[in-house]
């Protein structure tokens, strides 16, 4: 299970790399922050590893993260 929330451009204050496509996400642009549920660790592992994606690139993601 992946948590997936949505990141306004308001909100969206640093550059991040989306893990599907390698480039960044600039801050001003509304994105979507994923992380897994149900890691190993625990859900406090799950969140410190969360990723900041293209919602384009969420909604199309390889088979890795489905």
């Amino acid at each position: 299970e992946w948590m997936v929330r949505t990141m306004t451009a308001r909100n969206a204050e640093k550059t991040y790399i989306c893990p599907e496509c390698s480039t960044a996400v600039p801050p001003g642009v509304a994105h979507l922050v994923v992380w897994k549920d149900d890691h190993l660790f625990g859900a406090a592992a799950g969140l410190a590893e969360r990723r900041h994606w293209h919602t384009n690139c969420w909604m199309s993601r390889s088979y890795r993260y489905r």
